[in-house]
């Protein structure tokens, strides 16, 4: 299997340059898992307890950025009297019901079920394979003990260890410190929001999106990303 992955790194059209690639940056939920919208619907849920008027797709525009942030958000626009309560029980019931979804939904899988033999040929090349999201630690945590997923990546950060989550670039920038990384063309970022897009334009990345989850290719677009994949398994660096 590790052979093929190889093969498809190198006989095919050249998208990244082998040698210029030391870090790959990685979404996690529509780039990585497929979790079919599980966390925007947990997230919707959430704050329509304080915003009855709230529509689904009113939370479109926060795909892709931290969920405690959004929580925030909503809260500063509604309640007038113990935000911060408020804010602590709304993310308590967010996190309460991914947990259990993540935990206990057969329908929560891997992309690709070749995702760990894609990375580890990679990681291979000297490329360092990171995962970045929106959630808080102990769900990226539990979701790549859900996969296994540490056999095959080199490191990952939630938005809760930074200052500012996605669009800010300071994840991948925490990352690239780690690893001595000091220039951003060198690094790919690779996700399915605006939000992903955003994140690595302002870190200098070069810029991946995937059509795996959340938003459409004409959506996408209007970001120019550096190029837009059906999935991360059409990546190719040469």
């Amino acid at each position: 299997m590790l052979f093929i992955f190889k093969n498809i790194l190198y006989n095919i059209k050249k998208m990244f340059k082998l040698s210029q690639t030391k870090m790959l940056v990685c979404d996690m939920a529509g780039t990585i898992i497929k979790e079919k919208g599980i966390v925007y619907d947990a997230l919707y849920n959430t704050i329509k307890v304080i915003q009855p008027s709230l529509m689904r797709r009113d939370i479109n525009d926060f795909y892709g950025c931290q969920k405690s942030e959004v929580i925030k958000y909503f809260v500063d626009k509604n309640i007038k009297e113990d935000k911060n309560v408020v804010q602590n029980n709304l993310e308590s019931e967010f996190n309460y019901f991914l947990k259990k979804e993540y935990n206990t939904n057969p329908n929560i899988s891997l992309i690709n079920p070749n995702i760990p033999s894609f990375f580890n040929a990679l990681r291979d090349q000297d490329i360092k394979i990171t995962l970045n999201t929106g959630y808080n630690k102990d769900i990226q945590k539990l979701l790549i003990d859900k996969f296994n997923l540490s056999e095959c990546i080199d490191d990952y950060i939630s938005s809760e260890e930074v200052k500012y989550g996605r669009p800010y670039p300071h994840m991948i920038h925490s990352l690239m410190n780690k690893y001595n990384i000091s220039n951003p063309s060198q690094v790919i970022k690779v996700g399915d929001t605006i939000a992903d897009i955003l994140e690595g334009k302002n870190a200098g990345c070069h810029t991946v999106s995937v059509l795996s989850g959340t938003c459409k290719r004409s959506i996408l677009e209007k970001h120019v990303p550096n190029y837009i994949l059906n999935d991360i398994m059409e990546l190719k660096i040469n």
